[in-house]
């Protein structure tokens, strides 16, 4: 007798019920009057209808019998010890991104968490870090003030905006 893979449907539920949340939960987000074409409504919405199609796809595979073989063996030594200085520095990271957001401003923030998680995970070429780090921070940041019109604090880009409003 064959049993049904539980795994996979609780898969399933989780990645519609996700889905449908974001759905239900993007037409409360604010637009801004100056948002045109892409607001910041697009993602939520597409990511929120990637979620609900990949469930029925996963769903329709699952209940059809084509479910994954059972993992026979993972990647990592099941004898190696967690470091959780690295957990730790982690998750210090992320705290002080989050705080230091409005002070300094977003890219300068965001930055500061990239380089830090690439060194803390074993990079080990600074500058380069450093560059590409400040790279991607103010071509995100860009992307989400002059694309789609989301708020996101300069800190000293700030003047940009403004000069370039």
């Amino acid at each position: 007798m064959r049993t049904r893979p539980s795994g996979e449907l609780l898969l399933v539920a989780l990645l519609a019920g996700l889905g449908a949340y974001t759905l239900a939960t993007t037409p409360s987000i604010m637009v801004p009057p100056m948002a045109e074409n892409a607001g910041p409504r697009l993602f939520p919405y597409l990511i929120g209808g990637l979620l609900v199609g990949v469930a029925v796809l996963l769903g329709v595979q699952v209940l059809r019998g084509k479910a994954a073989p059972p993992e026979e063996g993972e990647d990592v030594d099941p004898d190696g010890r967690t470091d959780w200085r690295a957990v730790v520095l982690l998750i210090v990271l992320f705290a002080a991104h989050a705080v230091l957001i409005e002070p300094i401003g977003w890219p300068l923030a965001a930055a500061l968490l990239f380089s830090g998680v690439a060194v803390v995970l074993g990079a080990r070429k600074w500058w380069l870090i450093a560059v590409s780090a400040l790279v991607l921070a103010v071509g995100l940041w860009a992307v989400f003030v002059f694309g789609l019109g989301a708020y996101l604090p300069g800190g000293p880009l700030q003047g940009l905006v403004h000069g370039l409003a």
